[in-house]
């Protein structure tokens, strides 16, 4: 009682913080803190009562399960777990927020070159222990819970044709589009620990477990394989072949690619740009193992960061040869944080891929571009992209920026031409 009086008497000064509204007087709030502060000292009082409340909290945290011991042992340290959480809210989960996003976005690839001219020794002796324990189920499951409190609430998925799925077949789910980094698809993940365990049910609102084919690297990269586990790898073929051979589990990927995520712009939200015109191999594949697709839109993930929109095709052709996404990643106060995270998910319809055979593949994929524009221009208003044009586009895109016509006037830059509008050698010697 000498230790803690405020939490011993109902009608404390905590017990009336907890109240809504602006503090009446701040000099009773010092005194029972241990401090003397004037009336217009701020920021203090705050740190005096968590530092103050540190212990209780964390005796409250261990010797409760989810809130009911609380109300049993005293009101007062209900209040307490309330404050507590009241605090982790205001400064913790945006330390965490920060931390997921920027950690998602390879923000540890800035950091790593410094630390190894700085501390050698150090950041090798760092990696060489993350590489010995980052395969371990524990440290996965508990780096997921960390990203799981910090990633956003606001993204959800929505199935409005969940009637149209049969739980009996097998698909290629295809997500859209790529935005920087499959933005919004990564915060649904890390709210759900169980998305890709062996006995979990998926991700939130797809219905089905599915593995993740992006590339056999990301077992090992850093935030993604704690949330992916062993649920990911490589895009090509045999990989998707193994997953539908694996019972209960759909293979997934992203068709546009590297590419498509140079087109990703939150300074553009007249034009929604997808690099899959002349993308067929997953059609193809489809098509030979008899395997329909479920396509999987996010709604404003190409919103979240601002990304320069200069010499687009270009970035874009290059990306897809090195196998990395050339974009300028800068969201709020130009950190990794978004712009927005309000993006929803929706799962459209299948799109029937049996019904042709392995000699229409242009037939297949073209139908597939339009089932894909039917129904994003048939949400899109719903989901706050009603003034948004859908374009697909592909290797032929030609930059018309200010930066590429200054470079084409000056002969650096040439217009492009694809293979099919490219002239034999023969037809140039005639």
């Amino acid at each position: 009682q000498a230790l803690w009086p405020p939490l011993l008497r109902p009608r404390s000064v905590i017990a009336r913080l907890v109240r809504p509204g602006p503090f009446a007087d701040k000099r009773p709030l010092g005194r029972c803190c241990g401090l003397a502060m004037a009336p217009g000292e701020r920021g203090g009082v705050a740190t005096a009562l968590a530092l103050q409340l540190l212990p209780v909290m964390l005796a409250v945290t261990a010797l409760t399960t989810k809130g009911e011991a609380s109300t049993s042992v005293a009101p007062s340290l209900f209040v307490a777990q309330s404050l507590l959480q009241r605090l982790g809210a205001a400064f913790v989960r945006p330390v965490v927020y920060w931390f997921f996003h920027s950690q998602r976005l390879f923000g540890w690839a800035y950091v790593l070159p410094i630390l190894l001219v700085k501390r050698p020794l150090r950041t090798l002796l760092g990696l060489a222990a993350y590489g010995a324990i980052h395969r371990q189920r524990w440290w996965q499951v508990a780096i997921h819970k960390l990203l799981g409190y910090g990633a956003s609430r606001r993204h959800k998925v929505v199935s409005p044709s969940r009637y149209l799925i049969d739980d009996n077949k097998r698909y290629l789910v295809c997500l859209h589009p790529h935005s920087i980094l499959a933005d919004g698809w990564h915060s649904l993940t890390a709210r759900a620990i169980d998305s890709f365990e062996d006995g979990g049910n998926g991700p939130p609102g797809l219905g089905r477990k599915v593995a993740l084919c992006f590339a056999p690297v990301i077992q090992h990269v850093p935030v993604h394989q704690e949330m992916y586990r062993d649920k990911c790898g490589a895009a090509d073929k045999a990989s998707l072949v193994k997953w539908w051979k694996t019972p209960g589990t759909d293979p997934a990927l992203i068709p546009g690619g590297f590419a498509e995520a140079v087109f990703a712009n939150a300074g553009d939200k007249k034009h929604e740009y997808s690099y899959i015109k002349d993308r067929k191999g997953f059609v193809r594949i489809c098509l030979e193992e008899r395997k329909d697709i479920m396509p999987c839109y996010t709604f404003k993930s190409s919103w979240m960061y601002w990304n320069p929109g200069i010499l687009k095709g270009l970035r874009a052709r290059i990306s897809q040869k090195l196998s990395i996404s050339l974009v300028a990643i800068i969201g709020r106060f130009g950190t990794f944080m978004p712009l927005r995270d309000d993006t929803t998910t929706v799962v459209f319809p299948p799109f029937e891929v049996c019904r042709y055979t392995v000699d229409q593949l242009d037939e297949a994929h073209s139908a597939y571009l339009d089932h894909l524009k039917h129904y994003f221009d048939f949400y899109k208003t719903e989901y706050g992209m009603g003034e948004t044009e859908l374009v697909f586009v592909g290797a032929d895109f030609q930059d018309d920026d200010p930066v590429a016509r200054a470079l084409r006037r000056i002969g650096i830059l040439s217009d492009q031409v694809t293979k099919k509008e490219r002239p034999r050698k023969k037809e140039l010697k005639a």
